[in-house]
């Protein structure tokens, strides 16, 4: 979720026009043009005149975006599919709709149930409760679109283009990306160095599944990535590492963020979220960006507990965290991070 591009990135062969005017879209493959962005998304050349458009971004400005390089490749819209759930990535659907209201919407299973009520992402983000009014701005509460398919991964058809859909669940429940011929729409399965270093607590609503991703990612055959938030690259391999790390440093400042074996106060959630950012530089400056830390923290204290890595308990009314002990003697053994590391990175793919 972030506007930044990747400085890392392996520039793609082609990509930049001849021409000295920006082009609306830039051609990744000989039916792939890349609309970049904030976010980017993706028309695939389907055939007859007729497009697939893999996310639509934030909103209807970015629909106006993507509708002017429709129009400059001389293609009518004919499906959108959206990658995940989260309004940057399906913003631009309800504009699109408009414009060709015979465009049908494809979306994987749960992520389809938030695309046609986009009020569920503020309320689960506020436990449940109805939202504060910060929390429903369009960066958390896109237009509601309807969904005319549900997707599950596996191999698909739009007209001409063959594509394969991949499970890279864990950045959104059900998030799916795309391999069209030797190019892969990667959505939020990995970002750009440059996101990294902005965001150094990837978001995830599932840890183990975001690093089974990166290996995903990192395993698929293809020429060029397109991250969600980033440049085009042809560094699959090295894209994916760099997500791995970032993802298990931010396990580890949650788990030295959790208060020490037997110490007599635990450290609340909440104390948890505070120290990790802190430790990794992250400033919680607004609602919309404490509740989304808020999520991915509870995440990896999820994954953590699973892990053997810390306990939870509710105490004098609070949900408190502590590290569990490895020592031979019962005691925390603070001297072998390697092992913690270990332990933190065999358990990826629990």
């Amino acid at each position: 979720m972030s506007s930044e591009g990747t400085r890392n990135a392996a520039p793609v062969a082609g990509a930049e026009p001849a021409t000295g005017h920006r082009p609306t879209s830039v051609q990744l493959s000989e039916r792939v043009h890349a609309v970049l962005g904030g976010v980017n998304c993706a028309i695939v050349d389907v055939g007859d005149g007729r497009a697939l458009l893999v996310d639509s971004g934030q909103d209807k400005e970015y629909g106006r975006k993507v509708r002017k390089a429709l129009d400059a490749l001389g293609l009518e819209l004919a499906v959108i599919l959206a990658t995940h759930s989260h309004a940057d990535h399906y913003g631009g659907n309800a504009y699109l709709l408009r414009q060709f209201p015979e465009a049908r919407v494809w979306a994987p299973e749960i992520e389809a149930e938030i695309i046609r009520t986009p009020a569920l992402e503020p309320i689960y983000l506020f436990h449940g409760a109805k939202p504060l009014p910060e929390l429903t701005g369009k960066w958390l509460q896109a237009e509601a679109s309807p969904v005319h398919r549900v997707l599950t991964a596996g191999r698909d058809a739009v007209g001409a283009a063959g594509l394969e859909l991949l499970d890279v669940r864990g950045h959104a429940h059900r998030q799916l990306a795309v391999l069209v011929d030797d190019v892969l729409l990667a959505a939020d399965a990995v970002f750009g160095a440059e996101t990294l270093e902005k965001y150094p607590i990837p978001f995830a609503q599932d840890v183990v599944g975001q690093l089974r991703a990166c290996e995903t990612v990192a395993g698929v055959s293809a020429r060029v990535l397109l991250p969600g938030h980033g440049a085009p690259t042809e560094d699959l391999v090295g894209v994916a590492a760099s997500n791995r790390a970032a993802v298990l440093r931010a396990a580890a400042a949650v788990l030295a963020a959790c208060a020490a074996p037997g110490a007599r106060s635990g450290a609340s959630t909440e104390d948890v979220v505070v120290g990790s950012a802190e430790s990794l530089g992250v400033v919680l400056d607004d609602l919309a960006r404490y509740h989304l830390n808020y999520c991915v923290v509870s995440a990896h204290l999820g994954r953590l507990r699973e892990l053997g890595e810390v306990t939870c308990a509710v105490e004098g009314g609070r949900l408190v965290w502590r590290r569990v002990a490895h020592g031979a003697d019962g005691r925390e053994d603070r001297s072998t991070p390697v092992a913690q590391s270990r332990r933190l990175e065999e358990g990826g793919n629990a």
